[in-house]
């Protein structure tokens, strides 16, 4: 579902309260480091004709500007011109806002190895939101196919192993061969690679359920972070934020 995002003030013809709507989104995405996508060009903002954008994240909300990384496009940053029109996509708590901005020009912050690095962009007039349900969790068994061991947390003993079905910013499902038992509300320890698209898990996990898998001998255990994992996070909304705005997504 996608609609224009207007206050109640906005939709009665005051200004300045759509403005003031607009910032609270964009104040909130800074605050959270909020991945975005950003397509070249400006047009009609429609997510289903945008090609694969480029990623990066929201760095900080000035009076009159917003602050963003330097894009990568794959593995290399991607360099932008002052005067550049851009169609932003910020991930939200359920779903996209997207809105065009103009490149004001480079942004730096810090000394030395604090030195960071990115672009100014006008403020958006309007945001369009795009609503999906179930977002930030994302089937990874299919393509990326990580593995997953678990472990007990103190003797380190092998529990079983399998693969991550998926994975959101609050947990994951493994399909695993178990060794023991386990039980809800148990800790275990989780190690799965991935490719590049995201960071290593080596982390602890209270088990949140277990149940029969279709494949005979394995179990699917949903898994509970203990504690926030804050670059996981940005990995995922980056990596859903490439399959909502890919060539021939549906609306």
């Amino acid at each position: 579902m996608r609609l224009w995002f207007r206050s109640i003030a906005a939709l009665i013809g005051a200004d300045r309260g759509e403005e003031d709507s607009v910032r609270s989104i964009l104040a909130l995405a800074a605050a959270r480091s909020s991945s975005i996508g950003v397509v070249m060009g400006s047009g009609t903002l429609d997510g289903a004709e945008l090609p694969s954008p480029l990623s990066g994240h929201v760095v900080e909300l000035e009076p009159s500007a917003l602050v963003i990384s330097r894009p990568f496009e794959g593995a290399a940053r991607r360099e932008l011109v002052m005067g550049e029109k851009l169609r932003l996509s910020i991930a939200a708590e359920k779903g996209f806002h997207h809105g065009e901005v103009e490149v004001l020009g480079r942004w730096v912050a810090g000394a030395g190895a604090e030195r960071r690095y990115g672009y100014r962009v006008s403020l958006p007039r309007v945001l369009l939101h795009e609503e999906r349900r179930g977002l930030h969790r994302i089937p990874v068994a299919f393509d990326l196919s990580p593995k997953a061991v678990l472990l007990r947390p103190i003797t380190l003993a092998e529990v079983g192993e399998g693969i991550v079905v998926d994975i959101s910013e609050g947990g994951l499902c493994v399909r695993a061969e178990l060794k023991t038992l386990v039980r809800p509300d148990e800790q275990i320890i989780v190690k799965a690679e991935f490719p590049a698209i995201l960071p290593p898990i080596h982390t602890r996990m209270t088990v949140a359920h277990v149940m029969d898998a279709r494949k005979p001998g394995h179990s699917e255990l949903g898994l509970r972070f203990d504690e926030t994992q804050q670059d996981l996070g940005r990995a995922i909304r980056a990596l859903e934020l490439r399959r909502v705005n890919r060539p021939g997504a549906a609306a």
